[in-house]
């Protein structure tokens, strides 16, 4: 087994190699499922049975004491299992990879637990995919794949351009941009029905003016007067909530 591709945890590049971290049980078998080449696992002794089943012969599980997977990896490690896996490609949008149902389509997100978060969120309230403009953080990378709980490889991502938005519009979708505006509104405000995609930029600055000006709505978390603003993972949820729930008719996406 390769053991030595997990020395240097904090530092190395796993992305230039071609590699993701998998922490976790459960970002462990989204690898799996989304039929990724695990490279390197290992595990402590009391879970050693559940994955040389899972292993299934395709990979190596070595057996460890967490001591010494802390001391391989070079963090506290207290998840039971450990993985390197072959790094997915996230393809650009083009014609005819377009999700289909609901979409997240996310601006300049640069912190990597927001991201993971906002994928997570997606995935568990009906998001058919997630678009990603520019300037956001690595949706593959260490802590953004173990904050979305491994559904950033299950979950359909597409790299994602302002230039694309036409082909959103040809498709009958609704864009909807997150914005503290004056003119924005409370989602469950909006006519109910039709396809959408939620539209969210930088947790700091916002949406870039092009962006929210191109979308067809602005809309707000309507919130108490002495509180200016709410983290972007927790806006994002509730707008989906309401943008991909049952008030639309994407909802069983």
């Amino acid at each position: 087994m390769e053991l030595d591709l997990f020395r240097g945890l904090r530092d190395a590049d796993y992305r230039s190699r071609g590699l993701i971290v998998a922490e976790g049980r459960l970002v462990v078998e989204k690898a799996l499922e989304a039929g990724l080449r695990i490279r390197a696992l290992v595990c402590v002794p009391s879970a050693r049975g559940e994955w040389e089943s899972r292993a299934e012969g395709r990979f190596e599980v070595r057996v460890l004491p967490r001591s010494e997977i802390e001391t391989l990896a070079g963090f506290p490690f207290h998840r039971g299992v450990l993985a390197l896996a072959e790094r997915p490609e996230v393809p650009a949008l083009e014609p005819g990879n377009l999700p289909p149902g609901n979409l997240l389509w996310l601006w300049n997100v640069t912190d990597p637990d927001n991201l993971g978060t906002l994928i997570r969120s997606a995935a568990a309230l009906g998001a058919g995919g997630v678009l990603l403009g520019p300037g956001c953080a690595d949706p593959l990378g260490r802590k953004a794949l173990r904050t979305s709980m491994g559904n950033a490889l299950v979950r359909p991502l597409r790299r994602a351009e302002l230039d694309t938005l036409p082909r959103l519009r040809a498709a009958g979708l609704r864009l909807f941009a997150a914005a503290l505006t004056p003119d924005a509104r409370p989602p469950e405000s909006l006519p109910a029905g039709g396809t959408s995609v939620l539209v969210l930029g930088n947790e700091g600055w916002g949406l870039p003016a092009e962006v929210s000006d191109a979308c067809d709505e602005r809309v707000a978390v309507p919130m108490a007067r002495d509180v200016d603003s709410l983290n972007v993972g927790a806006a994002g949820a509730i707008l989906m909530y309401v943008l991909f729930g049952p008030r639309g008719s994407a909802a069983a996406v």
